[in-house]
């Protein structure tokens, strides 16, 4: 599990005063609750009850291979450079210790407003960079969670461009118990809390197999429905936190998800058996698309199924016909592939206690474009760009789904980075003319840790990068190396289709010297046009 000792701290922060200057807001009530209602017609292909499932001995971001690396991408670079379009302005900051770590920077942009959100917080923000309302607690938003003196984390914002909604999916847990929050805000509500709802359901949807503990959530939607996956450790000698089990994956429609007036929403889950590679091995990070065009109802979702020294492209698509729920996989790409190195950034010292956390080859995003009929993935893993040290460097693919889905091809793939520098937690997105977009982290020995965004054309590999913001010292937050990401976001402008917004993070200046353990994070356009 990727999340450490270090999130249980984000609990104690006290909610941040919000920047300034903040516009006004109408006065907040309590959104309204829905729970879920679980359809558990289903648990396993079989429909029978399965025994204990061995432990998932599948290396780690402990494990720090480099035998096996990707070289740089074949063909030239993009033709046109990648601007930052101003302003770049300042989200949400890690300011008041105890402080959180790793940032989480996530986030999405509506008609009118960016909503971002971090570790534990959430703000909106308007296209000038205008603070809208003031900076909420994720915990707040759930009033299922009153009372439960719960550690909040975890968050993952999207922009429904069918349905004009924010999502905000966040994870939280007690001593003894896992839920799962997921919050609707309506496009123009965006100012108070009383339009909106939250979804709160238990972590764990499984019953029969013991107690278990959500991580890691990643969150899609087609037309017509939002899909949840989350990764599930054991979680029976609470509050300890065992191995890994299983993927969890939720489905539901957006009518009633939507419908604030609905006191429970159906879902539908998969779990254990149903969620095992095409290979039978267990799958590990299943990351549903976001989609964008057309009015998609396949929602496609991507996994990497790693052993340690290669790496296979897993595609998945879950289907609703006639009422009947149907999940199947493939594989559609696979090689060598090794896990990135540990990152060096600016002042950068022997041993582990300068180096940043660049992730563990699960994949961080996935983007459906279905005017274009392709979906794009991203990961980090360990590269060789300039022939000298190895680097952490972003793999992207685009697939081609076929009806057929064992049919299905990969038409490109390619490879972000630059020599010398570590580049990790990359999230995609395409533009309206067909423009891949890749947002992450970066550093190395001459540079401190930044928000960087790469733009592919179509039918290239090659990339052009422009950096957003840069840190201002080395981040040192915790003895030994340093987490960082887990993810970052990037999302296609509703209201101009050749510009994205992008969410990243990096460290600032603390006054104490060259090291710092705060982070910002930081918001920005981009074009290329």
């Amino acid at each position: 599990m990727r999340r450490r000792l270090a999130w249980l701290l984000a609990a104690l922060l006290a909610v941040l005063a919000a920047p300034t200057p903040v516009r006004s807001a109408d006065a907040d009530s309590s959104p309204r609750v829905h729970v879920a209602g679980i359809d558990r017609t289903v648990h396993h292909d079989d429909g029978s009850a399965r025994a204990s499932i061995p432990w998932l001995a599948r290396p780690g971001s402990e494990r720090r291979a480099a035998a096996v690396v990707a070289s740089s991408a074949s063909s030239a670079a993009s033709p046109l450079a990648p601007v930052v379009v101003p302003p770049t302005f300042d989200g949400i900051p890690n300011i008041d210790p105890p402080l959180a770590t790793p940032a989480d920077p996530t986030g999405a942009l509506g008609m009118t407003y960016h909503l971002a959100a971090v570790n534990t917080h959430m703000a909106f923000y308007d296209r000038t960079g205008v603070q809208f309302g003031p900076t909420r607690r994720l915990r707040t938003l759930d009033p299922e969670l009153a009372g439960k003196n719960v550690t909040d984390f975890d968050p993952k914002v999207v922009y429904d461009y069918y349905g004009q909604h924010f999502l905000l999916v966040f994870l939280s847990r007690t001593d003894t118990r896992s839920f799962l929050s997921v919050v609707v805000i309506p496009e123009g509500s965006e100012g108070t809390t009383n339009g909106w709802c939250t979804l709160h359901m238990s972590g764990d949807q499984v019953a029969g197999n013991g107690k278990q503990f959500a991580d890691y959530p990643s969150v899609g939607f087609t037309e017509s429905r939002v899909t949840i996956a989350t990764n599930q450790y054991d979680f029976s000698n609470a509050p300890s936190i065992g191995g890994f089990r299983y993927v969890q994956i939720i489905s539901m429609g957006k009518g009633a998800l939507y419908d604030c007036e609905r006191p429970v929403v159906p879902i539908k889950v998969f779990s254990r058996t149903q969620t095992r590679d095409p290979d039978g091995s267990r799958a590990f990070t299943i990351v549903p698309a976001v989609s964008i065009a057309g009015a998609p109802t396949a929602q496609f979702m991507t996994s990497i199924d790693f052993n340690g020294s290669s790496g296979k492209l897993i595609l998945w698509r879950l289907t609703v016909v006639d009422g009947k729920f149907k999940l199947v996989r493939t594989r559609v790409a696979g090689g060598p592939m090794s896990i990135p190195r540990w990152g060096r950034q600016c002042g950068n010292t022997k041993g582990l206690q300068s180096k940043w956390d660049t992730g563990d080859v699960r994949l961080t995003s996935a983007f459906w474009d279905a005017a274009l009929g392709r979906l794009y993935t991203a990961t980090s893993i360990a590269g060789n760009l300039g022939g000298g040290s190895v680097e952490s460097v972003v793999r992207w693919w685009e697939v081609d789904p076929a009806a057929t889905l064992a049919n299905s091809t990969v038409p490109r793939r390619g490879i972000v980075g630059r020599a010398g520098r570590d580049a990790a937690w990359p999230s995609v997105a395409t533009d309206s003319e067909g423009k891949l977009w890749v947002n992450y982290a970066r550093a190395g020995v001459s540079e401190c840790l930044a928000a960087m965004a790469s733009v592919v054309q179509p039918g290239a590999t090659g990339h052009a990068a422009v950096s957003i913001r840069t840190g201002s010292g080395r981040y040192e937050a915790s003895s030994g190396p340093e987490r960082w990401g887990d993810y970052t976001a990037v999302s296609r402008d509703p209201q101009n289709g050749t510009q994205m917004a992008a969410y990243g993070a990096h460290p600032i200046d603390d006054g104490g010297g060259p090291a710092t353990e705060l982070w910002q994070q930081v918001i920005a356009t981009l074009t290329d046009v």
